[in-house]
């Protein structure tokens, strides 16, 4: 089994590691099962909650759709309408399985995003949302165990960016809550994090491992230490697993 994979997820039947040129589907045990090679730059992956489907979306702005039990290709399908976009936006399923949700590059506007829905009968756009509206970023997507669909990003603003996390009602955000930088960038990181797998190359290039050189930086610079926050401390990949970071705990600790 190749190490290190840069997302590593499992439904306890499969796992699906991604190198970026490479989609690898293996068993409960981690014995090889099959590997893709249908896309460059593919990191992240979504699994389906019925547990035999994976998408899988390249930076090149392509998903990909497995099926795990027959390991074939079911499809290919550009998700954004912009074609030089690069994105590590990791996709979500919804927790009935009928839909999978992605944040893209709107048309034509490759500095903000778009919320796109597609259909996982035949993996056809149903809605794009946020297509039009205020300038907004979309970092990290996550439904709750009621099956409520929150999201983490921020607002393009003149002199400089409102940090939200909200929930999503039909086509609006509700209750959006304003956050602080540090709190967005904790959360953002730890919630990629937690959808790659808790994954030790994920975690190595994080802001898990940087800030801690920032703080120390800063309090040399300064002559005093400072808050940054949920990074106020060091955290290890057990801290992390532990915790279970989520944008719904996010949600009700900005209350």
């Amino acid at each position: 089994m190749p190490k290190p994979f840069v997302s590593l997820i499992s439904n306890g039947r499969f796992q699906l590691g991604c190198t970026g040129q490479t989609v690898y589907v293996l068993d409960s045990a981690g014995n090889e099962l099959a590997k893709f090679r249908d896309m460059s730059s593919a990191y992240y992956a979504a699994l389906h909650p019925g547990g035999e489907v994976a998408a899988v979306c390249s930076n090149t702005g392509v998903m990909a759709i497995y099926s795990l039990s027959e390991l074939r290709l079911i499809t290919t399908f550009r998700v954004s309408a912009v074609k030089d976009t690069a994105t590590d936006r990791i996709p979500v399923f919804s927790p009935d399985g009928k839909y999978l949700y992605h944040i893209e590059g709107r048309k034509g506007d490759s500095l903000n995003d778009r919320l796109s829905v597609y259909s996982t009968v035949d993996y056809k756009p149903v809605s794009r949302l946020f297509e039009q509206g205020p300038k907004t970023v979309f970092s990290s997507i996550e439904f709750d165990q009621t099956g409520c669909l929150f999201l983490l990003g921020y607002f393009r603003k003149e002199n400089r960016n409102e940090y939200f996390v909200s929930r999503l009602s039909g086509e609006i955000l509700q209750d959006v809550r304003l956050l602080g930088n540090n709190t967005y960038d904790f959360y953002n990181s730890a919630v990629h994090l937690k959808q790659a797998g808790f994954t030790e190359s994920v975690f190595r290039w994080s802001l898990f491992t940087m800030t801690p050189k920032i703080k120390l930086d800063l309090e040399r610079s300064l002559g005093h230490p400072v808050d940054l926050g949920p990074f106020n401390r060091e955290y290890t990949l057990d801290d992390l697993r532990q915790m279970n970071p989520s944008l719904a705990r996010c949600w009700e600790e900005s209350r």
